[in-house]
Formats: C-alpha cells, structure tokens, sequence
C-alpha cells in the first residue's frame, strides 16, 4: 500500500464517482479503477458498493475513508514541517548579545524584522559578553552571536563564519550641562584632565585593547578614574555627570536626554558589528537569519 493509493480512495471516497475522482487527480479512470481494485485486495474488503450510476462507501469505506484524512493530514504536516525546517521557516535560534546593542538600534531593528517575517522560528536572545558568545559557539549552546570584530580571535577563523552587519565610530559621552556638551568636537588632548570612564578588560579584551592602543599611539592617554563592567553602566556613571566616557555609536545614536555624544576630531576609532556563527551548522533557520539580519548593513 502506498500513499497514492490512500489519495486516489479519499478522492473517489468524497466524489463517489470514479470519473469525477479520475478528472479531480489528473489519472486516466481505468488506471484509477484498478488502483482501488488493488487496494481492496489488499485489505480484503469491499471499500464500496458499485451502482449503476457511480459508487457509495460501503460500511467499512466509510470507517476506512475517516482514518485516511486523518493520515493524509498527519502526512500534509509532516512535510509542511519539513519543507519549513529546510526553509529556515521553523525551529529555534539561540542569539548571544552583548551590550553593544544599546548602542546600535540596527541590531534591535533587524532582531525586530526577524520575528515579524519569521514568526515560525522561536528567537532565543541570550545576554552575555561577548568572548563569553565565542566560547558558546565553539561548545555549541549558541547558534549566533553579535560581537565587534576586535573581539574575534584569528584562531577562530577556522570554525566561525562571520558577516559584518555595521560599523560603530567611537565618540565622547558626556552629561549634557558639561563644558564640551555643546563642541561640534574635541580634541584628545583636551581630555588629558577630564575623569574618564572606561570599559573594563575582562569582559571585551580584544575591544579594549584596540581603544587603549589607539589612544597611547595618539600620545594622549586619558585619566580613568572607573572601569566598567558594562555599557550600561557606563553610560549611567555619565548621565550623572561622574566622568566622560568613550562609546562606539551608529547613527542616528539614543542615548538618553542626560547625554551628548561629541566626535573626536584626531581619533577616528571604529569597530565593525559582526555576526558570527559555526562554519558547519547547516540550519535552515540559521541560514534566514544571516540573509534578513545582513539585508541591511547598519551605518
């Protein structure tokens, strides 16, 4: 028995008629007739009573004709699921995020477009620093992590793919009633004396070190009165006025009415937002992501 002979009885079982059945599934009626003739001699019963004008179930038919929808659905989902799954229509997505997102509404808005257009595929957003995310790839608790380039190891290469999705300019934070709030941009040396904030280097070794580096090459070395173990933090200790800090922002930057974001004329620093995943996971769903969340590259 095969599924075409459950399709070519359900056909016939709703018309009761061979020849409409025949025109309803394209087949020739005498290949149908002898289809069913075969199924019944399979089963060993009389699936319906043949009239002068057409067919009727007969009382095993009918039983046999409710248990064949019920199988041909069950078969309908089964491969509606599995062609979702390879669509990258269906499943589940486990995205690590650091707190470079508070500084980048790209990455939200592309999260956002995700689950709209996607609505099959569970978006599981998980917050971790981001060599935290690395490490998870390479163990396999995440499927995708969103990290600066600075942070991507070269002996990563071997196992992660990455895709740049934007590019972040490091400018001066500071409380909107500071003296440099209103500049259209300073210079380093300028902020030789100010209290600086700085992002610690446990957390982001590879970003901190490019921003320390940067600055030493410059020849002028900011005076860090706090380290901070997140942006959010950070960003908190300058909305209150503690100090100036150095955060890497796309435009149009959000970062609250108490802050004022000034360019820094001799320190043009960015960092690239990459996407990064495992070179060997084939995932329909991982696949969709990369394509809608690489659809726009953030500015």
């Amino acid at each position: 028995m095969e599924l075409r002979h459950l399709r070519y009885f359900r056909a016939i079982g709703r018309e009761e008629h061979f020849g409409r059945a025949a025109i309803a599934l394209r087949v020739a009626q005498p290949a149908l007739t002898r289809q069913i003739r075969d199924l019944e001699t399979e089963l060993g019963v009389e699936l319906f009573e043949r009239l002068p004008r057409g067919v009727r179930l007969s009382d095993a038919g009918r039983i046999f004709l409710a248990d064949v929808e019920e199988i041909l659905a069950q078969v309908d989902r089964a491969v509606d699921r599995a062609r979702r799954l390879g669509g990258g229509h269906l499943g589940t997505i486990r995205v690590g995020l650091s707190e470079i997102i508070s500084t980048h509404e790209f990455i939200s808005l592309g999260l956002l477009h995700f689950r709209e257009s996607e609505p099959g595929v569970v978006l599981d957003l998980r917050s971790m620093g981001s060599m935290q995310q690395i490490s998870a790839l390479h163990e396999g608790l995440l499927d995708a992590g969103i990290v600066y380039d600075a942070n991507i190891d070269e002996r990563d290469a071997a196992l992660l793919d990455q895709a740049t999705i934007g590019v972040g300019r490091t400018m001066l934070a500071v409380h909107r009633d500071h003296a440099l709030a209103q500049r259209q941009s300073v210079r380093l040396e300028e902020l030789t004396d100010e209290p600086a904030l700085w992002p610690e280097r446990r957390s982001q070794p590879g970003y901190f070190d490019r921003l320390a580096g940067a600055c030493l090459a410059s020849g002028h070395s900011p005076r860090i009165i706090q380290e901070c173990t997140t942006n959010s933090i950070l960003l908190s200790l300058v909305a209150v006025g503690m100090g100036v800090g150095f955060v890497t922002v796309t435009d149009p930057p959000s970062l609250g009415p108490s802050i004022r974001l000034v360019p820094i004329a001799d320190f043009d620093l960015r960092f690239a937002v990459q996407l990064v995943w495992r070179k060997r996971d084939q995932s329909g769903a991982l696949r969709r992501f990369v394509e809608v969340m690489t659809e726009r590259e953030g500015n």
